[in-house]
């Protein structure tokens, strides 16, 4: 869940650049993979999709905290 190799690029993670793309609009995109994650860990991944909505969930309130 944390830094998988597929999804750096060079020095850029994937969620930076997406960051970077969207500005402000990250925040949509981040709720959009925490719903997905919390709709679905029951019938996919159980507790990794669990990790990967509380991921987002952490980077959402880095965001709303630094005013993103």
């Amino acid at each position: 869940v944390e830094r998988p190799a597929h999804y750096n690029v060079g020095e850029v993670q994937a969620i930076d650049y997406i960051s970077m793309q969207l500005g402000s609009g990250v925040k949509h995109y981040l709720e959009g993979n925490i719903l997905k994650y919390m709709h679905r860990w029951r019938y996919k991944n159980g507790v990794e999709d669990l990790r990967k909505a509380r991921w987002y969930l952490d980077k959402l309130i880095f965001e709303e905290v630094q005013g993103g």
